[in-house]
């Protein structure tokens, strides 16, 4: 049986924009001394090896088998779905790479991107980066022949409007849309034990040891006893949230596919409207939010916040030290719809900075009277512009409270 994606990856034209060979050299140095690659040995080699072939033109060398072997030094005819060393870094390098450019210092630098599907990578010129990547969203109209048609359309238009709650307005565009819709699910970093013997051996150990033992272990696990597992989990609070919204478009009949993160592509979204769930382990997420005013933030001090582009001195939306018990008592949550250019196709994020913020998100977005005790504070014309709104979850023993809004931005 051929492994997934081993040799199909990387067929793709690479795209240089308006940018030379040195400044694109010059950015990945950039790039890789940032604080974001130097924790990554793995991801530096593979972002400088991917970039500096593309350069010479020898793209077709770029998949995951090859790579596989170019850069980790596997053998010619290693498993790639049992160890997927490539694909497991390159997720890692996509998400870095939008969080490196999520800093305004970065943001007026010349772009490398890594697409969901490709190891080839993309390079787009500092002129073309600074340009407004999101624009309102404004719905066209088609013009009818006949003034009687016209005024029949409006009335029946009008009527269902008032008829509709202001959740089921948000929803209306993408409801409205023709074909259905996908979910785009993050997908959470896990392993598993190679021998059941072992797995038993570590929980053993674990619910015999104190919490102060535990933390001063020392304990070693050979990475040969460990099988990644980066594409088949998912937070429980991302999977309430999925549930919640799922069912929201099975009331009103509408269609959706739902797909992880690892296997989303460009094309997924570019050919239907989607819905983004999770943060941080979803780099569609990271990406779109990464240029609107409210946006996620992570930095290696443990600080994990909200921030607010027109407010940078703004911290108040964040969790410091949260890892790895997640003791809080407040997440935050971003709710985002909006026209994204770069697939033309309308895009919600349901997104909490841990999965506490995800589950409060998915209750806001599915139930009326969460919805309601912001609409009246909108602006009139709200359902058809461009929004964002940022949630305070409360955290009670492990579970999502009710959602508060804490700031709106319409556009």
């Amino acid at each position: 049986m051929t492994p997934r994606n081993a040799d199909a990856v990387g067929s793709a034209p690479p795209k240089w924009g308006q940018c030379s060979p040195d400044e694109i050299r010059a950015q990945l140095e950039r790039v890789l001394n940032s604080p974001l690659f130097q924790s990554s040995r793995r991801c530096q080699s593979l972002l400088r090896h991917v970039t500096e072939r593309t350069l010479a033109g020898d793209t077709a060398a770029l998949k995951e088998r090859t790579v596989g072997i170019d850069v980790f030094g596997r053998p010619p005819d290693y498993d790639t779905n049992a160890d997927p060393v490539v694909r497991g870094t390159a997720g890692e390098v996509r998400k870095k790479l939008a969080r490196y450019y999520q800093d305004p210092p970065h943001q007026g630098e010349p772009r490398i991107d890594l697409r969901p599907g490709s190891y080839i990578p993309e390079f787009h010129s500092a002129e073309v980066v600074a340009k407004p990547e999101l624009r309102p969203w404004q719905p066209r109209i088609a013009l009818v022949s006949t003034a009687a048609v016209a005024v029949l359309i409006a009335s029946a238009i009008l009527v269902a409007h008032w008829q509709l709650s202001d959740v089921d307005r948000f929803w209306r565009p993408m409801l409205d849309a023709p074909g259905g819709v996908v979910f785009c699910l993050g997908q959470s970093r896990a392993y598993n034990f190679r021998s059941d013997a072992r797995q038993k051996q570590i929980e053993t150990m674990i619910e015999s040891m104190t919490p102060a033992a535990l933390e001063s272990s020392r304990e070693m696990v050979p990475l040969s006893e460990l099988v990644p597992m980066w594409d088949r989990y998912i937070a429980l609070g991302d999977a309430i949230c999925l549930l919640r919204l799922t069912s929201l478009f099975e009331r009103h009949g509408k269609p959706y596919r739902i797909r992880g993160e690892a296997s989303t592509t460009f094309s997924d979204l570019r050919e239907r409207p989607s819905i983004l769930i999770g943060a941080f382990d979803n780099e569609w997420t990271l990406r779109l939010v990464g240029a609107m005013r409210y946006t996620f933030y992570k930095d290696f001090q443990g600080l994990e916040v909200v921030r607010d582009r027109q407010h940078p001195e703004n911290t108040d939306w964040k969790l410091v030290n949260s890892w790895p018990n997640w003791d809080i008592s407040n997440d935050y949550a971003i709710v985002s719809r909006v026209l994204d250019v770069n697939s033309g196709r309308m895009v919600v994020v349901a997104a909490g900075i841990t999965q506490f913020g995800t589950q409060g998100a998915g209750e806001f977005l599915s139930d009326p009277r969460s919805f309601s005790e912001v609409a009246p504070s909108l602006p009139r014309d709200w359902p058809r512009r461009n929004l964002q709104i940022v949630l305070r979850v409360p955290v009670v023993h492990g579970a999502s409270g009710h959602p508060v809004v804490l700031a709106t931005h319409v556009w």
